[in-house]
């Protein structure tokens, strides 16, 4: 006979009797109180369910009529499991949870499961979503973007309406040619961005000022024009808000609502895998770019021109670009594997 201590519960009222539950070797089952030695509850045969053991926290054993039997004594219920052969499928779970190296085994596999869902399948299906958004949701995303912007950061451009006017005119071959995707360019004062170009997800490309100041051709910006322009084409923009918002509910769906300093820790890999995303589009927006540029028979060398300038301009002046823009608004690193495919691209 197994003696399990408990708590009996009658399922009628809310009424707790200290009692014991006593598993006969025949498997009879007779609760009794602990104080008068009442019976409550006889059963001819085993047929009651127990709860999964988790840890160290009681265990609950549930009768055919609907009482109750609360124990804190996991042994004495596995022993009876065992011997009845009447173990919940979860047992399993306390029997991995309890040795460290199953453990590991499964951090281990869960880490991998979710950096490939990570990297490649959050890519996968923002990729898919971003393609298929309705124009009219693009065009909103990328408006109020820019509305907030200027807000925020940018001023208007001072320069001049007649340049304006001759890069608009130098553009318009490259802007036609993109008449699908709703390809446009605005200027602006960058302020604290400094020199920049970046493309919105409504196909705008803005231009500062000080990234017009710092180029020495028309040509250096029709560059960096193709290569927004395949950010756009790519909708790379809306691919990166959507991959954002996907990441930050799959972790809020693995961890539950965080916040504080548990919340900077869990955002780390977000970051880290945004940077490797970041690498990637700039690498598609670089091919799109040289193959337009071959196509209009332009040097693919004013780009990494360009470029080169601007990251001398920054070592020079010390510009990171701190705060929370600087991530977003990227400056597209000069990097010598990416400029060495533009140098070494035929004129």
């Amino acid at each position: 006979m197994i003696v399990l201590r408990g708590y009996f519960y009658d399922g009628k009222t809310s009424a707790q009797v200290p009692a014991d539950c006593r598993v006969y070797d025949s498997g009879a089952v007779q609760v009794v109180a602990a104080k008068s030695g009442e019976s409550l509850l006889k059963l001819p045969c085993f047929e009651l369910r127990a709860s999964a053991r988790l840890a160290h926290t009681q265990r609950y054993l549930y009768f055919p009529q609907g009482q109750t039997f609360e124990t804190e004594d996991n042994r004495a219920v596995d022993e009876v499991l065992a011997r009845f052969r009447k173990r919940p499928w979860l047992h399993a779970v306390h029997q991995m949870e309890s040795r460290k190296r199953y453990l590991l085994v499964c951090l281990a596999v869960m880490l991998a499961i979710a950096w490939v869902a990570g990297r490649y399948g959050v890519p996968a299906v923002a990729r898919g979503i971003a393609h298929h958004l309705p124009p009219s949701v693009v065009e909103s995303v990328g408006g109020q973007t820019l509305a907030m912007l200027d807000r925020a950061i940018f001023r208007p451009s001072r320069l001049e309406p007649s340049e304006q006017e001759r890069l608009g005119t130098h553009f318009r071959a490259l802007v036609q040619a993109h008449a699908d995707f709703g390809l446009r360019v605005a200027f602006r004062r960058g302020g604290r961005l400094g020199a920049n170009a970046f493309a919105l997800p409504n196909g705008t490309i803005v231009f500062t000022d000080e990234m017009v100041r710092l180029a020495r051709s028309d040509d250096e910006l029709l560059a960096v024009l193709a290569h927004e322009a395949g950010h756009v084409a790519h909708r790379h923009g809306i691919q990166r808000i959507i991959q954002d918002s996907l990441l930050a509910f799959a972790i809020r769906a693995v961890t539950g609502d965080v916040s504080g300093t548990s919340e900077m820790f869990l955002g780390l890999p977000v970051v880290l895998t945004e940077l490797a995303y970041s690498r990637e589009f700039e690498r598609e927006a670089d091919q799109y770019a040289l193959r337009y540029l071959r196509s209009q028979a332009v040097s693919p060398r004013h780009f990494a021109n360009l470029m080169r300038r601007l990251q001398e301009q920054k070592q020079l002046e010390g510009l990171d670009l701190p705060g929370p823009w600087s991530n977003y608004l990227s400056t597209h690193p000069a990097t010598e594997e990416r400029l060495l495919d533009f140098e070494g691209a035929m004129d």
